[in-house]
């Protein structure tokens, strides 16, 4: 069912970049270089409505369960929202099907992509081993100290950046922090409230310009301080 909750819509103006940011619950964006003071965006599907609400991982319908082998490896911070990989899976699932009747985005968040109507990939990831095995070592790795793979995204105050790699290959992977108890603010990088992780993830979709991703895999690692490093790898 399409969440309808609060759009808490954050515009900032950053050399001509318009970034909008909605509190946790189904977002909208703008991306036309112009900047506003007042006024907010909207996208095909979008309804606001008073209040703002927190986005908890949730199960997701037929097909969205992890394997048996899902969440080899990872290690989850103390503060974590999710009790496991699986549950961040079926978070992640969950999102792409409530956003059902929004536009897609192709493309980079904000910067080169636009919104079409051509949905190629599947609302609904199943699970791969293969997938979560690769997002998994780059978790690891960045844990460790390596610097995250692919294209840093802007962050608005109080959020921070998600990474985007392998855009409009097999190889697209996305990745970024969760900090304890971001879940239920309007600051969240991994929620719907981070405009960037709406255009990457949960309505990504490159219409044709890019190969048909259909299938998901999560690795996770802890950070320290209670934050958990996410990745998820996309392939077909």
């Amino acid at each position: 069912m399409r969440n309808t909750t609060t759009l808490g819509l954050t515009l900032l103006a950053t050399g001509g970049l318009v970034i909008a940011s909605a509190a946790c619950g189904a977002g909208s964006d703008s991306n036309d270089g112009s900047s506003s003071s007042s006024s907010t965006s909207s996208s095909s599907g979008s309804t606001s409505s008073s209040g703002t609400s927190s986005s908890s991982s949730t199960s997701s319908s037929s097909g969205t369960d992890a394997g048996s082998d899902a969440g080899g490896g990872a290690t989850l911070g103390s503060g974590s929202n999710f009790g496991s990989v699986d549950e961040f899976f079926g978070y992640v699932n969950g999102q792409r099907e409530s956003y059902a009747s929004h536009d897609r985005y192709a493309g980079f968040p904000f910067t080169s992509g636009y919104y079409h109507s051509n949905v190629t990939w599947p609302y609904t990831m199943q699970w791969s081993d293969t997938a979560a095995a690769v997002a998994q070592a780059e978790a690891d790795a960045v844990a460790g100290g390596a610097a995250p793979s692919g294209e840093e995204t802007f962050a608005n105050p109080g959020q921070l950046p998600i990474y985007v790699d392998g855009l409009n290959t097999v190889d697209y992977l996305v990745g970024g922090r969760e900090r304890p108890g971001s879940f239920t603010t309007d600051t969240c990088t991994l929620c719907n409230s981070n405009g960037f992780m709406r255009m990457a993830v949960f309505y990504h979709d490159p219409g044709g310009d890019g190969p048909v991703l259909t299938r998901l895999g999560i690795g996770a690692a802890d950070m320290g301080n209670g934050d958990t490093w996410w990745v998820m790898r996309f392939e077909p």
